[in-house]
């Protein structure tokens, strides 16, 4: 029969906490038991059929009482489409276990096809609340009628952790790291199957990890420790032991948040959890790693990081769109996030954003200005305009199309479609008028197949490094860095500064002409380097 078989499937599960167990075993006798008990999970007669799963499911939505419920019984909670994915799942992985059982007592699993409700707009889950960073000022002061719990909550914001493992520190997690104050993470507040708290080890194995933190909080924390044994909690709650959450949540966090609102404006009702996701959403705005954020909050998998806050991304879409712009054309601006880490030298193809533009003059080719409706094309992050929809749709086909290859090779690397459609054109979009900078195209812009290549050399003429192979891709007219008609063309540019480098770039539409033109371009290059006022500071640095 099912109830036996799913409670004894519950009972054989790893790798899961107590009151998770407890939890799932609630759910098989109040949720599941009234619907499939009288019905066996074997083939044959009695069997559990994929109908009797589709109606549980409609019941669940709908709040309709089950076959087994109380004559007396005149409803039931209407579930949320997440909890009744949550419940299908776990009915899902009961039934498998009987697909899977060796014998096998069943062919199929009546699971497979059913049709779980949409999750909607419509549906009130309980969100992530984001705070700003002077959102978490006014709660931080209002929190401060309490010291201990303003700390707590101040520790939780800075380091993301979870409540578990916040309120499960001891003295003797306070470490260095590379010189700079740290917290090794290696225990948790969890509950066992009676709902009781036992500290055990962290939510998986990431989980285990040490996290840098600033001085200021190191100091409040070492202040804490003193006295403290090895051993003893950190954070205690009112009446000594363990911070139970509901308690910090009802004689701390709710009144300093009706505090906020009344003394500041506050609309948001965050959770405690959600200085958790705060911290996150600080680190990607100030532009993370999303490895890095993966790694300092303990999520077992990347999936995890990106699922959660993949959304907040959009706010590095002009860092994204930088970052393929430049590497896909070697004349493009260094991307800002290789410009602030430190991580410029080390870059080959570095180009100066603000430089004069020596190419040949295409002043006569532009494309006249319109007063009328506009169609606007979005490739890799620039807006193009042009007067006739259907050449802004001819060529947002075209360029998807001469990035087809490139998308399946990052799709191949990794890349989720939302990162990799970002290189895709968008539009065209429909407009009264066009207010951006330069011109509108009243024609269909030029297109060319063009080669090109850089070197870049020290004031001595050494290679400033190993020049990157010849490099070829479709390039447009209004991509006036890259584009030309022409065979070859070359430009050598000096570029003051600390490294002083003279640059050779050759591009072209004849592969043979540009890597003569590319030697010809480095020679070039080497005599302005004998002519660089740089020239005698290096000769002294190497004598």
């Amino acid at each position: 029969m099912f109830e036996p078989f799913a409670l004894a499937y519950i009972d054989r599960l790893t790798g899961i906490q107590g009151d998770t167990r407890s939890k799932y075993k609630k759910l098989v006798v109040n949720n599941m038991s009234p619907w499939f008990k009288p019905y066996s999970v074997e083939d044959g007669e009695g069997s559990i059929i994929r109908d009797m799963v589709q109606h549980w499911v409609n019941d669940l939505q709908n709040g309709r009482v089950a076959p087994l419920d109380p004559p007396d019984r005149s409803s039931r909670t209407k579930y949320k489409p997440k909890t009744i994915s949550n419940q299908h799942g776990l009915l899902a992985a009961i039934l498998q276990s009987a697909v899977d059982a060796e014998p096998s007592l069943r062919a199929s699993n009546p699971c497979a096809k059913t049709r779980l409700p949409r999750l909607d707009g419509e549906e009130e889950e309980e969100e992530a609340v984001f705070l700003e960073r002077d959102e978490w000022a006014w709660i931080h002061e209002c929190l401060g009628v309490d010291p201990e719990a303003q700390e707590l909550a101040e520790l939780i914001t800075e380091t993301g952790f979870r409540w578990g493992e916040a309120t499960a520190l001891q003295p003797r997690d306070l470490r260095r790291r590379n010189g700079r104050p740290a917290i090794r993470v290696q225990r948790a507040w969890k509950r066992n199957e009676d709902g009781q708290p036992y500290m055990g080890a962290p939510k998986s194995r990431k989980s285990r990890r040490t996290l840098v933190i600033r001085w200021s909080l190191w100091e409040k924390l070492q202040r804490r420790a003193k006295g403290l044994k090895r051993g003893d909690l950190l954070y205690t709650g009112p009446e000594g032991g363990r911070w139970d959450a509901g308690t910090f949540r009802r004689l701390r966090w709710l009144p300093a948040i009706e505090l906020a609102a009344e003394k500041y404006g506050l609309i948001k009702r965050p959770r405690i959890h959600d200085l958790r996701h705060s911290h996150a959403s600080w680190l990607i705005a100030a532009k993370v790693p999303l490895p890095a954020i993966q790694v300092r909050l303990g999520h077992e998998s990347i999936t995890t990081t990106v699922d959660r806050y993949g959304h907040l991304l959009d706010a590095l879409d002009d860092e994204v769109m930088a970052a393929i712009e430049w590497a896909m054309d070697p004349t493009a601006p260094l991307p800002g996030f290789l410009l602030h880490s430190g991580l410029a030298d080390a870059v080959p193809y570095q180009r100066s954003a603000v430089v004069s533009d020596p190419w040949t003059d295409m002043s006569e080719g532009e494309p006249r200005g319109t007063a009328g409706p506009v169609f606007v094309v979005t490739l890799a992050g620039r807006e193009i305009p042009f007067a006739d929809r259907q050449h802004a749709q001819d060529v947002a086909d075209q360029w998807d199309g001469d990035r087809a290859g490139r998308i399946a090779e990052l799709r191949a690397q990794g890349w989720t479609d939302q990162l990799a459609n970002r290189i895709l054109a968008a539009g065209p979009e429909e407009r009264e008028r066009w207010t951006g900078g330069g011109q509108v195209w009243t024609r269909m812009p030029g297109r060319q197949f063009v080669h090109h290549q850089m070197a870049s050399f020290s004031p001595n003429g050494d290679l400033s490094y190993e020049p990157q192979p010849l490099a070829s891709r479709w390039a447009w007219e209004f991509e006036t860095d890259l584009y030309t008609d022409k065979a070859a063309q070359m430009r050598t540019e000096f570029r003051p500064g600390p490294a002083a480098t003279t640059e050779a770039y050759v591009r072209g539409t004849s592969k043979a002409a540009v890597q003569m033109a590319f030697e010809s371009s480095c020679e070039k290059a080497r005599e302005i380097c004998g002519q660089s006022p740089y020239l005698d500071l290096v000769k002294s640095a190497g004598s």
